[in-house]
């Protein structure tokens, strides 16, 4: 083992560095040139430019031609390129002496004619003969060219260069093989101590002795092979923590659900119960299912789920709220081994239910009473029991007011529904609460009076503005005053109040009587009646249209019963800055 490891890492590490020598001079060879020409023509760039600049000086009359030509130089390793200078004619007046720069000139003049009319030439070119070339116009005092100016680097000496970092990149590439040598031998024998360990610790696993640890140092394959051998040592005690894990994992599930959840053993014994369960039972957290109150009506239940059979879903009562308790059988093997319990809520979804069914009722009942009565008068009319004319205009005015009453109730319900549905869209400005609260004070006035009421108003001195819809704000007021007045207990104070809260305006409309707390959460319903054997006259939806107002408006409506007083309050928000200044240059 010890000699296949070794030759076998020799032989790959060499090859590796052999190839990988290969692959670089290759890739340099090809790519090199193209890098090195685009750094030249980087590097021969801003000598182009300083040249084009001397020349504009000398072409411009500025310097004379031996400063000129002291300037330029009589040498090409003074701007390692070789350089040619046209003037705006197009004729070559500089250039250098070397052999050779008569055939450069021959093939500049492809770009002589370009560069005059003032494009740059940046051409870093190895597939040729011609070499890295750039061009500079020479520009007069007018930003007009006057002349151009070429440097180039011929493609034999960029590929001198090329070669030479070739021969580099080989000698290279041959020292690095020999000097990795000996590192990957000593390396190969280090190899062999842990593959020996590794070896005895698998001989210990075999007899059963999983304590032992494999070592994971080393290259990544003698690593894997470690943690490999320690896996199986681990073995028992990870299958051990992953029952543990799945435990706890499916209890923070559990625990994490809004339903309640329960399960039981064959002897009916709780094997796990989730706080929720705990909660909506009414139990405390260190309880069980099994001391609810309603566990004997529960226990039937788990007991025909036990046995195998069906239970059907069992809805309960726990104080106002309603459960729904629903058993399934847990099997392994086609036998029944326990069950479990779900435990939901379903108070909401039971009152919307019922809601709607009393809705419906409501409705039914509401319509049904004016035109029963329109109808037996009408009967009455129709068969000419009514023979007097005065008896008569009273029937009519009998129907009349009937059928104004059927109007109201079939308006608030389009209305109602209309503010439900957002069909509804309310405009805000601001406006004068005080005034408002004045206006509907003064309206009602007679008719609190006829019920031995007095109306009283409290607001602030310079009233802030609200913002708000004026002709909604109106509607919700005079529901709430028209609430005061028929419910209001008789010889009493009917009192309006208006607070500043701050940012908000509060609004506070209350009357002498009293409502049970019960009753104060379901005001704002529809049809709701706190004494339902009287109606007051009204069609039941008025604090159920100015809550949906509120609503709309981003508002917030409430009511409280303390002291022997009945109060509704709702907000309105203050006008801003901007919309008083518009308000008073409007006024």
């Amino acid at each position: 083992m010890k000699n296949t490891i070794l030759r076998k890492t020799l032989t790959v590490t060499l090859l590796a560095i052999v190839l990988s020598a290969v692959l670089t001079a290759l890739t340099f060879n090809y790519y090199g040139r193209t890098v090195f020409s685009e750094i030249k023509a980087r590097e021969m760039a801003p000598r182009a430019e300083f040249i084009a600049e001397l020349t504009s000086e000398y072409l411009q009359g500025r310097i004379n031609l031996d400063a000129y030509g002291m300037a330029m130089g009589s040498g090409y390793h003074i701007w390692d390129a070789s350089v040619y200078v046209y003037n705006g004619a197009g004729e070559l007046f500089a250039y250098p002496s070397q052999e050779g720069a008569l055939r450069n000139g021959q093939i500049l003049e492809n770009y002589v004619a370009d560069v005059l009319a003032g494009n740059a030439l940046y051409s870093p070119n190895t597939r040729n003969d011609q070499g890295v070339i750039i061009g500079q116009p020479v520009y007069g005092a007018s930003d007009n060219v006057i002349g151009a100016v070429f440097l180039i680097k011929p493609l034999r000496e960029v590929s001198t260069a090329i070669n030479s970092l070739l021969k580099a990149l080989v000698v290279t590439m041959v020292a690095v093989t020999a000097i990795m040598v000996l590192p990957v031998y000593i390396s190969s024998k280090n190899i062999l101590q842990p593959i020996r360990k590794m070896q005895t610790i698998a001989n210990a696993m075999a007899r059963g002795n999983f304590a032992v640890r494999a070592p994971e140092e080393g290259g990544d394959e003698i690593a894997s092979l470690g943690r490999s051998l320690n896996y199986l040592s681990a073995a028992l005690a990870a299958t051990i923590g992953d029952l543990t894990f799945e435990k706890n994992r499916l209890t923070a599930t559990l625990n994490g659900l809004g339903e309640g959840i329960a399960s039981f053993g064959q002897k009916e014994e709780v094997l796990q119960q989730n706080p929720a369960a705990l909660s909506l039972l009414g139990l405390k957290p260190e309880g069980s299912v099994k001391d609810s109150p309603l566990w004997p009506q529960l226990e039937p239940l788990l007991q025909e789920t036990l046995a195998g059979r069906e239970a059907a879903p069992v809805s309960m009562e726990r104080g106002e709220a309603i459960l729904l308790f629903t058993m399934a059988p847990l099997q392994e093997g086609g036998r029944t081994e326990g069950a479990v319990m779900l435990i939901q809520d379903i108070t909401e979804s039971a009152r919307l239910e019922k809601t709607r069914t009393d809705y419906v009722a409501n409705v039914s009942h509401e319509l049904r009473t004016p035109l029963a009565s329109i109808r037996g008068l009408a009967d009455a009319l129709n068969d000419g029991l009514v023979k007097k004319e005065a008896d008569k205009a009273r029937y009519y005015g009998y129907i009349l007011h009937e059928s104004m009453r059927l109007s109201r109730l079939i308006d608030d319900l389009l209305e109602l529904s209309r503010l439900q549905s957002g069909a509804v869209a309310l405009s805000k400005q601001s406006a004068h609460i005080d005034d408002l609260v004045y206006d509907v004070a003064d309206r009602y006035g007679a008719s609190a009076k006829e019920r031995g009421l007095e109306i009283r108003l409290s607001l602030p001195q310079d009233c802030p503005r609200a913002y708000t819809n004026p002709d909604r704000a109106e509607q919700v007021l005079i529901a709430l005053l028209d609430n005061a007045i028929k419910h209001g207990e008789s010889e009493g104070v009917i009192s309006i109040d208006v607070l500043d809260q701050g940012d908000k305006l509060e609004i506070r409309v209350s009357n002498p009587g009293e409502i049970g707390e019960k009753d104060l959460t379901h005001l704002f319903e529809r049809f709701y009646k706190v004494d339902q054997s009287h109606s007051g006259g009204g069609t039941g939806l008025g604090l159920s249209i100015a809550y949906e107002i509120m609503c709309l408006m981003g508002e917030t409506i409430w009511a409280e019963s303390r002291d022997g007083r009945v109060t509704f309050a709702f907000t309105l928000a203050k006008a801003p800055e901007r919309e008083l200044e518009k308000a008073g240059k409007n006024v």
